[in-house]
């Protein structure tokens, strides 16, 4: 796995990149979803299984579609 680690105004996120395209977001204190790219859309899929996750949104880049898992304000 790739992973990349980001620094927000609410800590750390990884982002990781597993084999199958799939990339894990974990922001420190568990897994908060998942962000899939298809052709030029990135799907981003929230929840800590990936078999149960649920669709929350869909953005044109990496960053914005891992904006989508962030808690609410």
């Amino acid at each position: 796995m790739t992973a990349a680690v980001y620094q927000t105004d609410g800590g750390a996120w990884t982002v990781e990149k597993g084999a199958d395209g799939i990339y894990r977001v974990d922001a420190g204190n568990g897994i908060r979803g998942y962000i899939e790219q298809v052709g030029s859309v990135w799907v981003t899929l929230k929840g800590p299984r990936l078999d149960r996750s649920v669709e929350v949104g869909q953005s044109r880049t990496l960053e914005s579609a891992a904006s989508l898992l962030r808690p609410p304000c």
